[in-house]
């Protein structure tokens, strides 16, 4: 029997969401890499043809702003809540809304997500993080925005009646009656575009 390397998850979706959610990380790095090494040293006189629907067209790498990254994941449906559970470090898939300048969520209360998130703690926030993002890989562009903030049960009554309203609806099913808001503390974007 193999061992096991790093925390032990009965949820495979997760590995494979961590190591693309990882991967894309590494790629924003090594372009922000490249481009401080080209801001560096004097532009070729020509881009050379690679072919394809990108040829000859330059990568840029554009930082967002808050705002401009809160407007592009308005649009947005799905997203990954990264923290820390008892199995180790966790990435899941959610739909969710943006409401009131917050991430909304559901989940079901018994579910991992939902028993993780819960502090025990009236009034209490758990720092999680939050990604969204839009990939074209056949022309190599696309944003990403990450979140950072705390994330708290609403338990308020007239809050749940106004998030029901709002038709945040699971695309999983079931009965997922727990709503969980995250408060951005930090919103950080970043864009890669050809020119």
């Amino acid at each position: 029997m193999g061992r096991q390397i790093g925390p032990r998850t009965d949820y495979p979706q997760v590995v494979v969401l961590e190591s693309r959610l990882n991967a894309l990380g590494a790629r924003v790095l090594a372009i922000e890499a490249r481009l401080d090494r080209a801001q560096r040293r004097p532009a070729p006189e020509a881009a050379p043809d690679r072919g394809g629907i990108t040829a000859g067209m330059e990568p840029i790498l554009e930082k967002l702003t808050a705002d401009e990254s809160l407007r592009l994941i308005e649009q947005a449906q799905i997203g990954r809540i990264g923290f820390t559970s008892t199995a180790g470090p966790v990435v899941l898939p959610v739909n969710f809304k943006v409401l009131d300048g917050s991430v909304v969520f559901r989940t079901e209360a018994g579910s991992p997500l939902g028993e993780d998130l819960r502090t025990g703690i009236a009034h209490a926030d758990y720092k999680v993080a939050f990604e969204i993002d839009e990939i074209n890989a056949a022309e190599r562009t696309g944003w990403s925005v990450l979140i950072q903030g705390g994330a708290h049960y609403v338990e308020d009554e007239r809050e749940r009646a106004a998030l029901q309203e709002a038709g945040i609806e699971p695309w999983a099913g079931g009965e997922r009656e727990v709503f969980v808001r995250i408060k951005p503390t930090l919103i950080s974007g970043r864009r890669v575009r050809r020119r």
